[in-house]
């Protein structure tokens, strides 16, 4: 769970790292507030990916990656995008409006479900750790 919200993290500081520059070359004045975009969605992806880690473990379990359908699992991370979003406006309820609510429930579900199908896909394209009789390497006595 750790190592894909880790990778939720990875991929979406890329994201918002390339979309600083965006904003930077387009909306000069905008400099300060970047840094802190870049690592606040690390930190909100990560979250995501450790729930949506947990939702797939639950709903996909025991099925190989050529199982899972994209928008299955693209479903199941905005679901976890959902449940972060929900969590976040009720614990800070009393601070925002209805609009300023409307933000993180549509933001991290989205965002949710674009890490999810981009791990899927490159878990499909990384293949199989094991070929059919091989053995799993286990540790040895230390």
């Amino acid at each position: 769970m750790i190592g894909t919200g880790l990778t939720f993290a990875a991929a979406a500081g890329v994201f918002f790292a390339v979309l600083s520059v965006v904003m930077w070359l387009f909306f000069p004045g905008v400099e300060d507030e970047l840094p802190f975009m870049i690592i606040a969605g690390s930190v909100w992806a990560f979250a995501i990916g450790v729930a949506f880690s947990g939702i797939l473990a639950i709903a996909a379990r025991g099925l190989p990656f050529d199982k899972l359908s994209v928008p299955r699992v693209a479903a199941l991370g905005a679901g976890g995008g959902l449940l972060l979003a929900g969590l976040l406006v009720a614990a800070t309820w009393q601070e925002w409006s209805a609009w300023d609510a409307l933000v993180p429930v549509t933001f991290l579900p989205l965002l949710g479900a674009g890490s999810a199908t981009a791990s899927l896909l490159l878990a499909r394209r990384a293949g199989p750790a094991l070929e059919s009789g091989d053995e799993s390497r286990s540790l040895g006595e230390g």
